[in-house]
């Protein structure tokens, strides 16, 4: 394990494609930082908030690392579980967004530099009911359904 990245579970493809009756999964390695509860990193901030049931979820708390290795709290769950969780859909969506951004910032040499002051990007994965994403300039955020 590299020290200088982690590992976290996604869900790979449509939950609904399967091999051998279990959704398909990957273990991506993104930069390692210390999270907070979320989980929030220096350019990504969660903020899970619910529109379509007026629900906030509390953010899930990342262990501190042990023997180098930063611990996935998802990476043992059942497909059920993952599914149903909206703790693992921000992890899903954080994972997703960090290794775009590593990838393009390591192809650039460079960080990439947002629209806007600051350095977070605010990501919500349960932005709205409907099952599509897109890029708000105004909320500087990328929003999820």
């Amino acid at each position: 394990m590299n020290p200088r990245t982690r590992r976290l579970t996604i869900i790979a493809q449509d939950p609904e494609i399967k091999k051998d009756g279990k959704i398909l999964r990957a273990r991506v390695e993104i930069p390692a930082e210390e999270f907070e509860p979320g989980p929030n990193g220096y350019r990504v901030q969660l903020i899970d908030y619910d529109v379509s049931t007026n629900t906030l979820y509390i953010p899930t708390p990342y262990d501190e690392p042990l023997d180098g290795v930063y611990p996935d709290p998802f990476e043992e769950e059942e497909d059920p579980e993952l599914l149903s969780n909206p703790n693992f859909h921000c992890q899903n969506v954080y994972a997703i967004v960090m290794r775009t951004l590593a990838k393009f910032e390591f192809a650039l040499g460079r960080r990439v530099n947002w629209s806007f002051d600051g350095h977070q990007l605010k990501v919500a994965p349960h932005a709205f009911a409907d099952a599509n994403a897109f890029y708000s300039r105004d909320d500087r955020a990328l929003l999820f359904g």
